[in-house]
């Protein structure tokens, strides 16, 4: 099995820099860590990120009896569905993926970039490969089997699969809360980091908007945060939410009695505003808060709060999205198709028509409701009328 490791090199004026690689099982694999290390030099945690996803699909293809550098089509087409948890038998999604969209795509993009290195770095795609058996070193030389280019092709394709099947998936996830689940599920988090989170995504945003926030980006005078990732925007524009006067002062009560009691026990710094702030066998990582462990405390909440309905992350942004629309279609306010997609920062206007066809349904069973009561009301009146 592979597996990331964390080196240590030292130079004749002392300074030590630290830099991960790639081992199997402790034999550093030679492309693999020249590429991680490299990936290192600027950012540790980069190249951490970088080493964890290459490990993971590793040993994701040794499961599979294969190695990166004879990989097939079908072989990033079956990892790709292995993390969105995508059942190839049963034609269907089996759980809500534990990675976003963002993570998704950013498995993707290393691996490819990671085949560019190779292309790259090789002479005619010959690797030369060093290999272990019964204590003896051999080597032999071996061409790659893919181009990153046609591996972007597959994980594209397999995504859009992915998109689609979501999309379409027999199983429902609650669209809007009422104001006491609101109240149960806030109520049953343990933390005023969950909590916060929360709320900024009953305000409308996604949750890897809102683990994106850092912490310059936050403005509490005026109520703002602006996401350094957003799906809408394009590189280098920033979304701006506002929040309410309540959701700022749950951040703050974050800040005070969380974020900086951890900042200062741990001695680390970090520019995102939501942290892991428990240690960790004794260590306090202090390191950017992802969206896996948010799904676990909202679920845990949510099932603590009695809520029967499939919770998931993307529920709060729904909930805004489904009120404004019912607001829109109800004439509550006076709101466009636009004003809304600016709001929710979709990019297709076409997002919002799950959510018309949601209000016109609930309006239509609204009036429904209303007009048989009234009718009802007439016959009794009518029958009473009969009798007398």
């Amino acid at each position: 099995m592979y597996k990331l490791q964390k080196g240590k090199k030292v130079h004749k004026n002392g300074r030590a820099d630290e830099f991960y690689h790639i081992c199997k099982p402790n034999i550093p694999d030679f492309y693999s860590s020249l590429y991680v290390s490299n990936k290192s030099k600027n950012s540790l945690d980069y190249g951490k990120g970088i080493g964890y996803i290459l490990v993971k699909y590793f040993n994701f293809l040794l499961d599979r009896n294969v190695e990166y550098w004879n990989a097939s089509d079908e072989d990033v087409k079956a990892y790709m569905l292995y993390i969105i948890n995508f059942d190839i038998k049963k034609n269907e999604i089996i759980s809500e993926p534990e990675i976003t969209y963002h993570t998704i795509q950013k498995h993707k993009e290393t691996i490819v970039k990671f085949y560019k290195f190779l292309w790259q770095y090789s002479e005619h795609s010959v690797l030369q490969i060093n290999k272990w058996d019964n204590n003896k070193l051999s080597e032999y030389s071996t061409a790659l089997t893919l181009r990153w280019n046609d591996i972007s092709s597959i994980a594209d394709a397999t995504i859009d699969l992915f998109v689609t099947k979501h999309k379409t998936s027999s199983k429902e996830y609650i669209l809007e809360y009422t104001d006491e689940e609101v109240k149960a599920i806030y109520s049953n988090f343990r933390n005023y980091r969950n909590r916060a989170i929360f709320l900024a995504t009953l305000h409308g945003m996604r949750i890897d908007e809102v683990l994106s926030i850092k912490l310059k980006d936050y403005n509490p005078r005026e109520c703002t945060v602006k996401p350094s990732r957003s799906k809408g925007k394009g590189r280098g524009r920033k979304r701006t939410i506002l929040f309410g006067d309540q959701t700022i002062g749950v951040i703050e009560n974050y800040i005070l009695n969380e974020r900086n009691p951890a900042e200062v026990k741990s001695k680390k710094s970090s520019e995102y505003l939501f942290v892991n702030t428990k240690a960790i066998e004794g260590e306090i990582l202090f390191n950017e808060y992802k969206a896996a462990s948010y799904r676990d405390s909202l679920v845990r909440a949510a099932k603590n709060a009695g809520i029967k309905g499939n919770v998931r992350t993307h529920s709060g942004r729904s909930d805004k999205a489904t009120k404004l629309v019912k607001a829109m279609v109800g004439g509550e306010l006076n709101l466009s198709d636009e004003i809304i997609r600016h709001i929710m920062g979709w990019k297709s206007p076409e997002s919002i028509r799950p959510y018309v066809d949601h209000a016109n349904e609930e309006i239509s069973k609204d009036f429904a409701k209303k007009h048989a009561e009234s009718l009802n009301k007439k016959l009794l009146e009518l029958q009473e009328k009969l009798h007398d």
